[in-house]
């Protein structure tokens, strides 16, 4: 499938500890208690601008990886068979499934346990949680690239050669070729996902972005369109995954640069109450004239510090894998789900079908990309108030970001309902076929943004096992239905399977979250939010259409209109959307006093 696509991120208390008051890329700092700030104070404001911010940032990168992915996708449906198209998806699909579990959910985990270290003045610890994550990846990441390979054919056998009458030896051959070359290239897939995890930690949101949303997006739409120069179908899969290798080594060498910046800064310390630091005054000088052995006391100082650090080591080890490894197996669940049904249409229905299935859902990754912009964002801040225990401000940052993806979210699904059938005219004619399935899939995606990023939430609450559970459960209920539905209804059954489970995955962690935190994503917000964009994306469009019919015209110029009313009114309700930090006024106006 072209590009990433869509990946799919808290015992809540009041005040105590510091506040984690950090910008993107900057060290914690200590801040007010949270039982001493005032309701709707500007610490909060802050925050919820520096979330924003960082998903303004990489909403830009998922912009553009969502234009490059359906470029690629246009690129192959244009100039390749729709049997050669659903070999290349479903190749590429069992590529991302198998790089997905090489990194064993470990991103998640250096997310959450490098913002949670900083924000408490722990920074010793992450060199070991670093360790503790890269290591197991790159043995579990060589070691499937290597089953990848010795079972290649079978696999090209089972995508290509089920389907009664699909397929050919040379056929299947290609494909087998092509799957070694992606097996080689697992490794570097997984690296670069887990590193990129590390550099979010340190709130630096840029490098996934530049790194993984523009470079890998771009380039592999250009080694596309080398593929479609040369005419050569066999390489289109090796040279869409070839950017991997140099994405995972900038990555690299990004995450090094981090750290360098990081241990030059000076770390805040504490303040010390004058009567201790009188005491200590006092102290150091009679220890060092009382001290007889400096040397002694030097190498035992050091051997007191080793010990400190290998216990810190396997603290911090056990730590994260009690964390990561029930996230490990709900991320490659949730991958499953994610790419499944199209290696299931191109096994029971064959390529073609999953040719027309993947045109007709690329749309939907638009959506998609803005929510995983807004979930990487939001997911260091709410480990930190988690840390903290600052309930009132997790259901802050939770309500606001759900608003926000409504906003993002809602104008793509209620375009592609009132324009389905149109925009899929640029794959082919004969894609039209998979307009039943893109209203199905955009009403469950219009509902599923109301609940916002709720399994983000659940994961940074520290209940990965339970998000392991539920993506288990969703998992099983999606293959269900698809092996249930997809032979007899075909891509429409694949549809209703998904939608289904999407709307499963979303409904039960909710649950989880009202009942044990008392954390939900309904409020005013988030019903402004859902409120302006139906005004500006479905009646304003549906009005439109009306009037100039089903065509290009009426498509743009419903777009355009519903882009004026929708600014128009985040400009005007910036206040209740929590957007003040982001969305400012004219310079002409006065500044509200107090306002970020």
């Amino acid at each position: 499938m072209p590009g990433r696509g869509y990946r799919a991120g808290l015992p809540a208390g009041s005040g105590g500890a510091h506040a984690a008051g950090t910008a993107a890329g900057q060290a914690a700092e200590p801040s007010q208690t949270d039982a001493s700030r005032p309701r709707g104070d500007g610490t909060r404001s802050v925050r919820l601008a520096e979330v924003a911010r960082g998903g303004t940032l990489n909403l830009v990168g998922a912009a553009v990886a969502a234009v490059m992915t359906i470029g690629l996708t246009v690129v192959v449906t244009r100039h390749f068979s729709k049997y050669a198209a659903g070999s290349f998806f479903a190749a590429t699909s069992a590529f991302l499934i198998v790089e997905m579990i090489a990194t064993l959910g470990v991103q998640n985990g250096l997310v959450y346990f490098i913002a949670r270290f900083r924000s408490l003045g722990e920074q010793a610890r992450i060199p070991a949680v670093l360790r503790s994550a890269l290591v197991p990846v790159t043995v579990v990441s060589v070691a499937l690239a290597a089953v990848m390979l010795v079972f290649a054919g079978p696999l090209a056998h089972l995508l290509l050669n089920y389907h009664k009458g699909s397929g050919s030896t040379g056929s299947v051959d290609q494909i087998a070729a092509a799957l070694r070359w992606l097996a080689v290239l697992v490794p570097f897939g997984a690296l670069e996902t887990a590193l990129l995890g590390a550099t979010r930690g340190y709130h630096d949101m840029r490098a996934t972005v530049v790194v993984d949303r523009v470079g890998v997006s771009t380039t592999q739409l250009l080694a596309v369109l080398i593929a479609v120069t040369t005419g050569a179908a066999a390489f289109l899969a090796p040279l869409w995954a070839l950017p991997y290798l140099p994405a995972a080594v900038i990555a690299w060498f990004w995450l090094r640069r981090i750290q360098r910046d990081r241990a030059s800064r000076p770390v805040a310390l504490p303040d010390v109450p004058p009567e201790l630091a009188a005491l200590l005054a006092l102290a150091t000088p009679a220890a060092s004239a009382l001290s007889g052995a400096p040397a002694r006391a030097a190498r035992s100082a050091r051997h007191v510090s080793a010990r400190l650090g290998k216990r810190l080591a396997s603290t911090s080890r056990r730590d994260f894998w009690r964390f990561t490894a029930p996230r490990a197996v709900a991320t490659v669940t949730s991958t499953i789900i994610q790419r499944v049904d199209i290696v299931i249409i191109a096994i029971i229905r064959g390529p073609a079908e999953a040719a027309i299935y993947t045109a007709a859902t690329r749309f939907l990754v638009l959506g998609q990309f803005a929510g995983s912009a807004i979930s990487r964002s939001a997911q260091p801040r709410l480990a930190e108030l988690f840390a903290l225990r600052d309930r009132r401000g997790t259901n802050l940052v939770y309500q606001a970001t759900t608003a926000w993806l409504i906003l993002l979210t809602w104008p793509i699904y209620l375009l592609a309902v009132v324009y389905g059938q149109q925009v899929l005219v640029v794959f082919g004619h004969s894609y039209k076929a998979g307009y039943a399935a893109i209203v199905v899939l955009s009403v469950v995606q219009l509902t599923g943004a109301v609940f916002g990023q709720v399994d983000v939430v659940l994961i940074t609450a520290g209940k990965s096992s339970w998000s392991m559970l539920n993506g288990l459960l969703v998992m099983v209920v999606n293959i269900a239905l698809d092996i249930w539905l997809i032979p007899k209804y075909g891509i429409l059954g694949a549809a209703v399977a998904w939608g289904t489970a999407i709307t499963v995955s979303n409904i039960v962690p909710l649950i989880q979250l009202a009942t044990v935190f008392r954390l939900h994503p309904f409020g005013r917000t988030s019903l402004a939010a859902t409120v302006l964009a139906v005004v500006s994306f479905c009646l304003v469009p549906l009005a439109i259409r009306i009037a100039l019919g089903s065509s290009w015209l009426s498509l743009v110029v419903g777009v355009i209109a519903g882009s004026v009313v929708m600014g128009a009114g985040v400009l005007r309700l910036r206040g209740l959307l929590k957007l003040h930090g982001v969305v400012r006024l004219p310079r002409g106006r006065a500044r509200q006093p107090g306002r970020a």
